[in-house]
Order: structure tokens, then C-alpha cells, then sequence
């Protein structure tokens, strides 16, 4: 039988090629931030129904996404919303404990938020949409939960002294 790391660091692979297939963008995987480590992090631009803006890489495809003008005249710098993604990766191999999203408690999703508050100061992203996703990976399927939580939902601890 598998180790749990292993077990987990296959599920993060499968995990990130999905995310990227769907259109995102993987920026990190396995960051250290306030004491909680982020699975992945990744970034999307994403439509009015909140699903990601797959980017093209031709150079002149990006030079016109990048710079086109809308129909005011006014140049645009993208389509989209940009969006940071934080995602936990939960992989199981049976559903003896639970699914996958239940082991995302309040209080890691305290930990999650507060990771994310970091990672955002410390890159100076003041000015984009930041979303919680889960991923949970089984033997045959990939199942993405978008906006798992939000900020309300997250628990911290009381400091004792």
C-alpha cells in the first residue's frame, strides 16, 4: 500500500494537469505560508459565469488580448476577471473517513485564508478576486470544487497565554 505523501503528491499532480487542462494557470505548488502549506495556487481570468478563459500562447493572439480596445475606444488590458485560486488537494483511497471536502475544516480553512492573506501582501496583489478551491482526486475522476468556502467560513484558534 502506498504512503500517504505518495499517495497525496500524485493526487497534487492530477490535481494541477486538470486545473491546467480547464483553462488555469499554475503559479506555485506545495508553498510554506504562515505556517500552512497551499497545494497550489493558481491564477484564471474568468467569464461572467465564472468559468476560466483558456489563454492562447501565440504571441500576436496575446499582443491583441492584451491591448484590444472596447467598443468605447478605450483600451482593455484582458478579458475576464483575474482571479487567485488557492486550492487544497485532498486525495482518498477510500471513503472509510469521509470524502475528501470534509476533511477541510473550519479551522484549515482559517489556516487556508490567512496563507492566502500572506501570498497576496507579499506579491502585492491588492486588486484581484481570490476564490477557495477543494480538489478532490479518486481512483478514476477529478471532482473541482469551485468557491468551496469563503473567508466567513474559516475558524481560528484562540492564542492562549
Amino acid at each position: 500500500m502506498p504512503s500517504t505523501k505518495s499517495t497525496g503528491d500524485i493526487g497534487e499532480q492530477l490535481a494541477a494537469e486538470y486545473l491546467e487542462n480547464a483553462g488555469y494557470k499554475i503559479v506555485e505548488r506545495n508553498v510554506s505560508l504562515a505556517g500552512n502549506e497551499v497545494d497550489i495556487i493558481a491564477e484564471a481570468y474568468l467569464d461572467d459565469d465564472g468559468r476560466p478563459i483558456k489563454q492562447k500562447t501565440d504571441i500576436i493572439f496575446a499582443i491583441k488580448t492584451l491591448l484590444h480596445k472596447n467598443k468605447f475606444g478605450e483600451e482593455q488590458k484582458h478579458k475576464g476577471e483575474r482571479t487567485i485560486i488557492f486550492c487544497e488537494v485532498k486525495r482518498r483511497q477510500t471513503e472509510q473517513f469521509g470524502s475528501g471536502a470534509e476533511a477541510v475544516t473550519p479551522y484549515k480553512m482559517g489556516r487556508y485564508v490567512t496563507a492566502a492573506k500572506q501570498y497576496l501582501a507579499a506579491k502585492g496583489l491588492c486588486n484581484c478576486a481570490v476564490r477557495f478551491d477543494v480538489i478532490e482526486v479518486g481512483y478514476d475522476d477529478v471532482h473541482h470544487i469551485v468557491g468551496a468556502f469563503e473567508e466567513n467560513d474559516a475558524k481560528y484558534p484562540r492564542h492562549r497565554f
